[in-house]
């Protein structure tokens, strides 16, 4: 018989298919709150690391490697590039092939939100916010799928996008990127399908990841309590809550899973009410 239901004695581990060990994970946008944790998360299962950001986070990619290494006892290492520069992206992709071999696994979650994002915000800015968080997403994305392709173990890419790229809760500019990451991410899954390289994308809500001090928000303890009281789980997510989707797309768990968009949001997207 061909197709055949399978019986519990016939499944998978589960616990094993939730392993990363002897995988290595990509993590760009590493300095950062979300992508280090998820960096932690990956060595936590055994994967070994490769953390990216650009120059300036040097000092922050250095103690998270530091961290990392003396928590989880993994291969841990750190790059630094311009993810909108595609030789820079193929130069610190060889840095971490030349280091582990491969890579199996990448977290494709740099990103800018810059101010002012409105209708009439300066060219130069929406070309900026533009060449990151899109044109060098794609680029991060398309590399590591063709290298993974080459490699033919298959993968997994899993993309930060926003809730602001299912509703409009933010600026013209980071809304439009967002928006076009989740269909980029969807349109190449199609394309790498049969490759068993899998793209799928996050839609994050609020996360206290250090990302809203950047922006120089006056009152920001108010500025949480109303992003809190639009969440309808009443609080802002921890990066705890941001590391769980991206470890499961990256194991075997959801090794079915592709093209994909995943919201972790506390609700916001489905209840705006308090909007």
């Amino acid at each position: 018989m061909k197709y055949k239901v399978q019986s519990i004695k016939e499944l998978g581990s589960f616990k094993s298919m939730f392993s990363l060990e002897g995988k290595v994970a990509l993590v760009t946008g590493a300095g950062g709150g979300i992508g280090r944790s998820t960096a932690a998360g990956m060595a936590e299962l055994g994967a070994k690391v490769v953390l990216m950001d650009i120059p300036a986070a040097e000092d922050k990619l250095a103690e998270n490697v530091k961290d990392i290494q003396e928590r989880y006892g993994v291969g841990a290492m750190y790059v630094t590039g311009d993810i909108s520069d595609p030789a820079s992206v193929d130069s610190f992709l060889q840095q971490a092939v030349d280091r582990f071999g491969t890579i199996h696994i990448v977290h494709n979650n740099a990103g800018v939100g810059l101010q002012p994002d409105c209708p009439q915000m300066p060219y130069e800015m929406w070309s900026k916010e533009v060449s990151i968080n899109l044109t060098g997403a794609f680029l991060v994305a398309r590399r590591c799928g063709e290298l993974m392709k080459k490699q033919g173990q298959g993968g997994s890419i899993i993309t930060t996008a926003s809730m602001s790229g299912l509703i409009v809760n933010a600026g013209v500019c980071y809304s439009a990127t967002k928006a076009g990451v989740n269909h980029m991410s969807n349109a190449l899954a199609i394309d790498y399908a049969k490759d068993g390289i899998r793209f799928n994308s996050v839609c994050y809500g609020y996360i206290l990841s250090g990302l809203h001090e950047k922006f120089g928000i006056d009152a920001l303890e108010k500025a949480y309590d109303g992003m809190a009281h639009a969440t309808p789980l009443d609080r802002i997510g921890q990066l705890d809550d941001a590391v769980g989707c991206v470890l499961y797309l990256a194991s075997d768990l959801s090794a079915f899973q592709t093209a994909s968009t995943v919201v972790v949001d506390g609700g916001v997207c489905m209840d705006r009410r308090a909007l």
